[in-house]
């Protein structure tokens, strides 16, 4: 059904339900005369019974037909005429021209004029003058011409009132319909807007209760605003600081994720400049700052590399001269017992000089990774059966969670990754526990990356670390192990960036490390490389 015939069939309804109200009223009147009035009606009240019996059917069928909603135009001229017909009647049963239900017939003319307008408003003038104009002529010796003419130009000026009233309510509906299509197209761009907007939203009221969650808003906080909508936004949103216009901080997700977020807080304020509450703009950027802290990392390192390729040779040249010089000597015929025990102290030292010399060498001048199709799950599977045969792994309890990876990768620097990884592991667990006797957990798993990538989680159950030490993980010669270089995990980062992958690391204190190594999926440019 159109607008239009659906503002006609309310319109219909209500006009049959006021006409069985007055008709109710009417009868009641009726009722009344009949009981203890009976001198204005020479006929009683029968014809008034009559009326209003007739009326009642009529209603019921006209409600029935509008039920099935058809020919409304028509039913409303047919209402306007059957408002004039009991007009008519009533008017004749009680005293034709003299009588005072002569009002009737403008309720008949506004009725038109309710229903269809102007056009209504004058079809209902029409039959009521031709109805009330053999009222006025017969029964009487002079024509009431001046009672005719009042009446006829009441009811004359009662449509050109409803008329032009009726066309200014349906011009002003119109107009506001306009405005609310306006307003409804408005309010639908301005949502998809919000809602389309990448940072998160947030609006809060001048009480701190959340009105308002963009979708990134959910999607970043996992709260959903029907579910928070009025709480009081310090509940979850603590660390957005009202004071601070812009800042960072820590946030911890409904999932438990630990984010960093940087935020943005305006006030809201209305046209006239009162305040309404708060709008906090924020977005996640933990990713941001760990491929910050990433690219820092390797420009350090790759500084580091330069001074440190410079620095093994100006070592190695000289140590290589020493160490031949010591054995010379250690040939002789007269060398004493300490003597010769001394000079073996010597080569010993110089030969572990010269292994961390060439370890050296490989970090700071890393071979360029030789890529090819391999399965991660082969790889980290023959790693492990080598690892298990190392002393570290001794008193480790390996659990593999290997599911098939395909990988765009050199499989003998990814062998190097995991050896590392897999003997700090060890080395972390064994002094955690090197006390109680009892075997420590490290766990290597393998899962696909949705975007086709691939990554290697190795993590174990050993003491952790702190912040501090987090942030000189990757440093050369930054170690917490006694007897270790601080070069391992350094070459792994140099090897991760080479695949043009990530490695992250996440420990805390007492509840272990965890360390997962993204490869990226392979890209015609990698492949070519």
């Amino acid at each position: 059904m159109k607008p239009g015939a659906d503002t006609l069939f309310r319109k219909l309804a209500w006009l049959t339900l006021f006409r069985l109200v007055m008709v109710t009223v009417l009868l009641g009147g009726t009722a009344l005369t009949d009981l203890g009035w009976t001198g204005e009606l020479a006929d009683g009240p029968g014809p008034l019974y009559a009326l209003i019996a007739g009326t009642y059917v009529v209603s019921l069928v006209f409600a029935v037909a509008l039920r099935a909603r058809r020919g409304l135009v028509a039913l409303a001229y047919a209402q306007v005429a059957l408002d004039v017909a009991i007009a008519t009647a009533v008017v004749a049963i009680t005293g034709r021209s003299e009588s005072v239900f002569v009002f009737m017939f403008s309720l008949g003319v506004v009725n038109g004029a309710i229903l269809l307008y102007r056009r209504g408003a004058l079809f209902g003038a029409a039959l009521s003058l031709l109805a009330y104009l053999p009222l006025a002529s017969v029964g009487v010796r002079t024509p009431a011409v001046l009672t005719v003419f009042a009446h006829g130009s009441a009811f004359l000026a009662t449509a050109a009132l409803a008329g032009y009233l009726a066309e200014q309510l349906r011009r002003t509906g119109e107009k506001l319909a306009e405005s609310e299509t306006d307003l409804a197209t408005l309010s639908a761009l301005h949502e998809a807007i919000v809602q389309s907007v990448s940072s998160g939203l947030l609006t809060v009221d001048r009480e701190g209760r959340i009105t308002f969650l963009n979708r990134a808003a959910e999607q970043v906080t996992g709260l959903a605003l029907d579910a928070v909508r009025g709480e009081p936004a310090a509940r979850w949103f603590s660390a957005f600081t009202p004071s601070t216009s812009r800042g960072e901080t820590n946030l911890v997700n409904e999932r438990g994720e630990r984010l960093r977020v940087g935020y943005t807080v305006s006030e809201l304020v209305s046209r006239e400049g009162a305040p309404l509450g708060s709008a906090v703009i924020f977005q996640d950027l933990t990713r941001l700052r760990a491929m910050e802290a990433v690219v820092q990392r390797s420009a350090r390192l790759a500084d580091l590399g330069r001074v440190a390729a410079g620095l093994a040779h100006e070592l190695r040249n000289p140590l290589a001269s020493m160490s031949g010089c010591v054995e010379l000597l250690r040939g002789g015929a007269s060398l004493s017992a300490q003597d010769a025990r001394l000079m073996d102290i010597v080569l010993r030292e110089a030969a572990r000089l010269d292994q961390l010399v060439t370890r050296f060498l490989q970090f700071s001048r890393p071979t360029p990774p030789r890529r090819e199709q391999a399965d991660l799950a082969e790889i980290v599977r023959e790693t492990l059966e080598v690892f298990a045969r190392d002393p570290a792994a001794a008193r480790v309890q390996v659990v593999p969670a290997l599911v098939p990876a395909p990988a765009w990768c050199d499989p003998d620097q990814v062998r190097q990754i995991l050896w590392n990884l897999l003997l700090n592991a060890a080395q972390a667990v064994a002094g955690a526990r090197s006390g109680d006797g009892a075997a420590g957990t490290v766990r290597v798993a393998i899962s696909a990356e949705a975007d086709g990538g691939a990554s290697v989680l190795v993590e174990d159950d050993g003491p952790g670390m702190s912040a501090e030490e987090q942030a000189q993980l990757f440093t050369p010669f930054f170690t917490t192990k006694a007897k270790g270089t601080g070069l391992g995990l350094a070459t792994v980062q140099r090897i991760v960036d080479a695949h043009g992958g990530l490695v992250t690391v996440e420990s805390e204190a007492g509840r272990g490390t965890r360390f997962v190594v993204r490869f990226p999926p392979a890209t015609p440019s990698l492949a070519a490389g």
